[in-house]
């Protein structure tokens, strides 16, 4: 072989790798552009609010990364837009409910005022106290919807120390002792002595508590015993109102203990939506348990104090 040709033969190889790599260097061009090009679509698709749409990502480099962050923010948006719908749906039927649990009182109290004055019924002085009893009720639902706005609004802060659960809900229950006597409710109160203490917020504590019993007096008609109990769990303690009314429909009780507010007919409100929105800010649960006609209860449970956490604390 000549001097010339192995020069040519050379030169040969030497465009042919050139030639390669300026093939693979396209190539990758190409389809970088195209990963690109997805990605800018994908970006377009969230623009338009299509937020279901998913960046098909390649396995490796900087496009890929690129295309799992336009993926996460897509994720995060239609999370976002979920939670938004939930609230604004959440926000209808509390109005709805709202409504109804105005109207229910007013109605009442209207048509007792309107007997007093035309003088009809034999016992006025029931009327009254039948008026009275509506008033409170409208008064609580009042107290409730204000309160719920200002933990919604992220207005209310609870100072968290050691509390004693027994001492709360015997005042909390004085509180209702005029109602449940007026009612010819027997009362079953299983609270120790011996103090129980958890860490709480004192005044929140005893709404949640007050609000358990509001409840069954609210919407158990037929009940005709309440109780209360205060009880060591594991290593917590617990508070327990129940009563042998109608009991909540089916799935209400799960409902009530994600915190959802039920509407009217199903046995709960803002009372119990308070309570679990109060008692997770508390670090505790609430649990709810119901068999019509025989038992329904709700209780939240607090965990054992840590040893850390003998001073107030203010969520």
């Amino acid at each position: 072989m000549t001097v010339a040709t192995g020069l040519i033969i050379g030169f040969v190889l030497a465009l042919a790798i050139v030639v390669a790599v300026a093939a693979v260097y396209l190539v990758e061009r190409l389809h970088r552009q195209s990963a690109l090009r997805r990605v800018a679509d994908g970006l377009a698709e969230l623009a338009r609010g299509n937020l279901v749409h998913r960046v098909v990502a390649p396995e490796s480099g900087e496009t890929a990364e690129l295309a799992t962050a336009v993926n996460r923010l897509a994720e995060a948006m239609q999370a976002a837009r979920s939670d938004t719908l939930r609230r604004e749906e959440a926000h209808s039927q509390l109005i709805s409910n709202l409504s109804h649990d105005l109207r229910t009182p007013i109605t009442s109290i209207a048509g007792y005022v309107d007997a007093l004055q035309r003088g009809i019924g034999e016992d006025p002085t029931r009327h009254l106290d039948i008026i009275a009893m509506k008033t409170a009720e409208l008064a609580r639902l009042a107290d409730d919807l204000f309160y719920l706005t200002r933990l919604d609004a992220g207005d209310l802060s609870l100072t968290l120390a050691p509390v004693d659960v027994s001492e709360v809900a015997r005042w909390c229950l004085l509180g209702f002792e005029h109602e449940l006597r007026s009612r010819g409710i027997d009362v079953v109160v299983e609270i120790p002595d011996a103090t129980c203490v958890v860490i709480a917020d004192e005044a929140a504590l005893g709404r949640v508590v007050g609000n358990f019993v509001a409840n069954s007096l609210k919407h158990a008609r037929s009940m005709r015993t309440l109780g209360v109990r205060v009880a060591s769990e594991g290593d917590g303690c617990a508070v327990t109102v129940w009563d042998d009314g109608e009991g909540f429909p089916k799935g209400v009780a799960e409902l009530l203990e994600r915190g959802t507010s039920v509407g009217p007919g199903g046995g709960a409100g803002l009372g119990l939506s308070i309570a679990h929105e109060l008692s997770a800010r508390m670090g505790a649960t609430l649990r709810v348990r119901s068999v019509a006609g025989e038992r329904t209860s709700v209780t939240v449970l607090f965990p054992a104090p840590a040893s850390s956490q003998r001073s107030a604390e203010t969520v």
